[in-house]
């Protein structure tokens, strides 16, 4: 079973983390330097942007975000949960919902009313836990992307 902590409490894994992040979705698109400088600014506990890693034993298996602007098509609503990953060899066990979950506690918890995601391969798990389709973005490459959100 694992435990939902914040970042920064467990600022060792602050690398670890932000790898994951890089290679999972700006690998060749942004230096690897910039997005351990992004994790560092989400050392909080009541601030925007915050990360939640999930912990098993001492290895971090997991995290989610919370931040502003994560999608620039969309500027104009904020906050986003963002950047929900859990590593390969613990997927399936329930860690992407208990992420879910704390992410949205943790919202709650600082005032933020509603939060928006957009994903195009996590749909059913957000519209599971009541996640509302607001919008489509359709990338370069085809991809559509769905633009979610959800009253805390």
């Amino acid at each position: 079973m694992s435990h939902i902590i914040h970042l920064a409490d467990v600022p060792q894994y602050l690398p670890v983390v932000a790898y994951w992040n890089y290679r999972e979705w700006h690998a060749g698109k942004r230096p690897f330097d910039e997005i351990i400088r992004r994790y560092q600014e989400r050392l909080n506990y009541t601030d925007i942007p915050i990360t939640l890693v999930a912990v098993e034993d001492t290895m971090p298996v997991g995290s989610v975000s919370i931040k502003m602007d994560d999608l620039m098509e969309r500027t104009d609503i904020n906050p986003w949960l963002a950047s929900l990953y859990v590593v390969a060899d613990y997927r399936g066990r329930g860690i992407g919902n208990e992420l879910l979950q704390a992410a949205q506690n943790t919202a709650r918890t600082v005032g933020i009313a509603r939060l928006y995601l957009y994903t195009h391969t996590a749909n059913a798990l957000y519209e599971r836990d009541g996640w509302k389709a607001m919008d489509t973005i359709e990338r370069e490459d085809g991809v559509v992307e769905t633009v979610y959100f959800k009253d805390m």
